[in-house]
This record gives structure tokens, C-alpha cells and sequence, in this order.
């Protein structure tokens, strides 16, 4: 979570939604999609809202960044995020190519590069972190240069994004190769979401919220049943659209203002530390499924997914046990 949001106290509703949507990011990449388990309402094949609802939150936590062009806590914010963007993609290179056999999974010079500059190669989930650093730089940069039309530049923006998204105007890119698409399409889709989550968290609307919980929690599980059971907008893909702000801000607004700060502290606890070390799961996961397939021959049932995710919690656990009192703690949370 974002250096802003550490200082202030945790929303155990935030957090429950986090490892919800790291557990789902999770199976996305672990399950056979062909044998997958519906019982969880989430694990369908069409919706992607995780990722969506990672980005808005990101900036929904970070926004009075721009807002005060704050350097300091920018230049915080990129730290975090480049510990895990540039370490996991170095140890985990080493580990294969010193540790391992070579000739199974070894990786060059030339794929830790681009790994390194683009966020994807080897391990193709860091494509989300490259987008978030570039969106933190560009609107840290765009707040800086025109702090009284921040607002509006940023929302012009979006609404480019959207009509880029809706005419399939980035087609071109499709002549480049998997790594450079990925990530520059990523950061197209993932702008709308971004800028819903620093007019959100201006407005204070949040504020209003609190004072009707029940009516919003019922209204807010109401639009998220809907929007998974129903096509309410046009799907046009995956990250793409309109439907992710609408089932992003949902979500959001359903876990937040659940109210946890109301049960025993014993409950309390055991959520935080359920809840933990969501980042060190998201960044080993894709790593440790490949491990897992590769050497354990794995197949991608619901099960194996449970073990995957404790087991990428152990390591952050241990990470944190280990690390946790210097910067590389940030590879874990």
C-alpha cells in the first residue's frame, strides 16, 4: 500500500479486499481455466476486475501526492514500487541460472533487461507495477507543470483512454511483440482507473457514505452482483471499458465502509495478519506456479492455488522475519 496510506490507521475492509484480490489474481494464472471451480463467483473466465480495483486504489491512497505535488512522498512511492520492480526480477534470474539447471529454465542478459525496462518477460505480472510507476511519474509531472488544471488535464486524459479503448485506435501496436504491447496497452486501459481514484478520493465522497452504510453496503453488493451476473456495459475485454470503474469503485466502497473497527480485538488482529504480505504474494506468484508445474507436475485445480498462495505467504513471512527492518521489506509489503 501506498506510503500515504501507511500512516494512517489500516481499513481492515481494504485489507480483506486486497487478499481477495490477490487470491484472485492468483488463480487467474494457476487455474485450468477449462476445469475451473465456479463455487467462488469471482473465478470466471470474462472477469477481470482485480487488476482494475488494485489501480484504482493505488491512487485513490495516493492522490493528495498530486494534489500538494508533494516530492518527498512521490519520490517514497517510486521507492516502493521499484524494491520489487528491479530485486525480484535480479534474484529470481540468479536463482535460475546459478541455482537451477541451466538447461531447464535459464534466462540471458537480454530478457533480464527487458524484464527490467518493460515489466514483462519472465515474470509478466511486474507489467502492472510499470504501469503504475509511469502513471505516478506522468501525473506527478503533469501536476507539477499545471497545478490548477491538474484535475481537468488528468480527466481529458481518461476520456481519451476510453475512446482509444471503445474504437480500437491502439491496433497499430499490434506489430510489436507481446512485451512492448503489453505494457504500453496496460497503462492505456489502466489510466481511467487511476484518474476515477484521485477525483474519488477529492471529492471526500466517502464522507457521504458513511453516513447511509447500510443503504451503500446494500446498493454497493446490489451493483456488484450485477455486475458480474449481467453484461451492463459492452464487453470489450479484458481491462477495457467502463465496467472496470464501475465494478472497481463498487467493490471499494462495499469492503471500506465495512465496519470491522467495531468487532474484538482478537478479530481485529487475526484480519491483519491474514491479511498480510499481499505484495511479496502478487510479485513470487507467477514465479512459484512455474516452480511448482515444473517441478511438483501441479495441475491447476482450486486446491493447488490455496497452497501456491501459503506458500508465497511463508516466504513473505520469512522475507519480513529476515528483512523487515530495512527498505527490502518493501519486496513483501
Amino acid at each position: 500500500m501506498d506510503e500515504l496510506f501507511k500512516k494512517q490507521k489500516k481499513n481492515l475492509g481494504i485489507e480483506v479486499l486486497r487478499m481477495i484480490l490477490c487470491f484472485w489474481v492468483l488463480c487467474f494464472h494457476c487455474l485450468n481455466q477449462k476445469k475451473i471451480n465456479y463455487f467462488l463467483f469471482f473465478l470466471t473466465k470474462t472477469k477481470f476486475y482485480h487488476v482494475p480495483c488494485f489501480c484504482f486504489m493505488s491512487f485513490y491512497f495516493s492522490y493528495k501526492i498530486f494534489l500538494l505535488r508533494d516530492m518527498n512522498n512521490c519520490k517514497k512511492r517510486i521507492e516502493r514500487l521499484l524494491i520489487p520492480y528491479i530485486i525480484w526480477p535480479l534474484i529470481i534470474f540468479i536463482i535460475n541460472n546459478y541455482l537451477l539447471k541451466k538447461s531447464i529454465i535459464s534466462f540471458s542478459v537480454y530478457q533480464l533487461i527487458i524484464q527490467l525496462i518493460l515489466g514483462r518477460q519472465f515474470i509478466v505480472p511486474f507489467w502492472y507495477l510499470f504501469v503504475i510507476i509511469f502513471l505516478t511519474l506522468l501525473f506527478f509531472i503533469l501536476s507539477s507543470l499545471s497545478k490548477k488544471n491538474f484535475i481537468f488535464i488528468i480527466q481529458i486524459l481518461g476520456l481519451f483512454s476510453y475512446i482509444v479503448q471503445y474504437s480500437n485506435y491502439y491496433n497499430f501496436l499490434e506489430k510489436y511483440n507481446s512485451n512492448v504491447k503489453g505494457s504500453i496497452i496496460g497503462a492505456l486501459f489502466l489510466l481511467p482507473l487511476s484518474v476515477t481514484g484521485i477525483i474519488i478520493a477529492k471529492s471526500n465522497i466517502i464522507t457521504i457514505f458513511k453516513e447511509n452504510v447500510g443503504k451503500t453496503l446494500f446498493f454497493s453488493y446490489l451493483l456488484i452482483y450485477s455486475s458480474f451476473k449481467y453484461n451492463i456495459f459492452v464487453d470489450i475485454g479484458a481491462y477495457k471499458g467502463m465496467i472496470n470503474i464501475f465494478t472497481s469503485v463498487s467493490l471499494f466502497i462495499g469492503f471500506y465502509l465495512l465496519p470491522f473497527e467495531k468487532s474484538c480485538n482478537f478479530f481485529q488482529k487475526s484480519i491483519k495478519y491474514f491479511t498480510s504480505y499481499t505484495n511479496g504474494i502478487y510479485c513470487l506468484h507467477s514465479y512459484i506456479i512455474y516452480c511448482f508445474k515444473l517441478y511438483f507436475r501441479i495441475s491447476g485445480i482450486f486446491q493447488n492455488s490455496i497452497i501456491i498462495y501459503l506458500f508465497t505467504y511463508f516466504i513473505s513471512f520469512l522475507g519480513m522475519k529476515i528483512l523487515g527492518k530495512t527498505k527490502l521489506k518493501y519486496l513483501f509489503i
